[in-house]
């Protein structure tokens, strides 16, 4: 395992060295952001992190994904910056077993962003739809990689405060997901058939996940259950749906409930009870999607 820290571990209130202002995306408004860079090319990950302490963030740059994976859980970072590439285990996987270990713990998932040679707009949404926050090109460019990092941050913070005293989350979903159409319709402005094409690809992709949730509930299995219960939050959580990303993650830990209860029928009634209701949310999340698209 190669390893090394573009810059030293610093304490919160000290700036790292030749790291820009950018209080915005600080904690507390001092401490810079602190971003994982994790690809197996040294040039790549070099650049990457150089561009990220020019951005003003500070950098560590760690090769090995299952390592990375690792630091990741200890809550030293505040993003990730994550290949795809990567021999035995690549970026999707990486994402796969980070996402399974966070919901096992019950912790907020890490924001990541999704680094590739891929550009296409079938590459952004593969990987969007995977579960990554944001899609960043190779070879990298300051202006795509620091407002990558800047929607990540924001979203981050924006968890943080629906974590505190803000109104329930289905009060303004109608509001996110129109706003998610129209910013999909931005993204290629000549193209009318771009923004309804990715809410296609969620219809198709959200429906296969229930009907895995519902064999697996069948043949209560709850790995293979949390599993999708935690890539349908994730989708859910990309399109701003964000009432049906809740009722996710609800799923998500009922079914690690019944897997841990010596006995479980009450948990996986709970579990059947769950589905049925995610399946009439998302029912109403597509009407509103399709509308918005026409």
């Amino acid at each position: 395992m190669v390893r090394a820290s573009l810059l030293p571990r610093p304490a919160r209130a000290r700036r790292p060295l030749n790291a820009p202002a950018n209080d915005s995306d600080r904690p507390h408004g001092h401490a810079p952001a602190r971003l994982l860079v994790v690809d197996d090319d040294p040039l790549s990950s070099s650049l990457q992190a150089h561009l990220a302490l020019l951005l003003g963030y500070a950098a560590t740059v760690e090769s090995d994904p299952v390592r990375a994976v690792e630091l990741a859980l200890t809550g030293e970072f505040d993003a990730m910056l994550l290949d795809l590439g990567m021999p035995q285990v690549d970026g999707f996987e990486a994402l796969r077993r980070l996402r399974e270990r966070e919901a096992a713990a019950e912790r907020a998932p890490l924001p990541v962003i999704a680094v590739t040679g891929y550009s296409s707009d079938a590459d952004r949404l593969r990987c969007l739809m995977a579960g990554f926050n944001e899609h960043v090109s190779k070879p990298v460019q300051a202006s795509a990689l620091g407002t990558a990092i800047a929607s990540v941050l924001a979203h981050r913070r924006a968890r943080a405060d629906a974590a505190g005293d803000t109104p329930a989350p289905q009060a303004c979903d109608a509001e996110r997901l129109r706003a998610t159409v129209r910013r999909l319709g931005e993204v290629k402005p000549d193209d009318r058939s771009f923004a309804p094409t990715v809410t296609e690809s969620f219809a198709l992709r959200s429906a296969q996940l229930i009907e895995s949730l519902r064999a697996s509930i069948d043949a209560r299995d709850s790995e293979r259950g949390s599993r999708a219960a935690c890539a349908l939050r994730a989708s859910a959580e990309f399109l701003g749906a964000l009432r049906l990303a809740s009722m996710s993650g609800d799923l998500d830990a009922a079914l690690r409930r019944a897997r841990d209860a010596a006995c479980g029928d009450a948990h996986w009634t709970a579990a059947r009870d769950l589905i049925d209701a995610i399946d009439r949310e998302h029912q109403a999340v597509l009407t509103l999607l399709f509308e918005s698209s026409r």
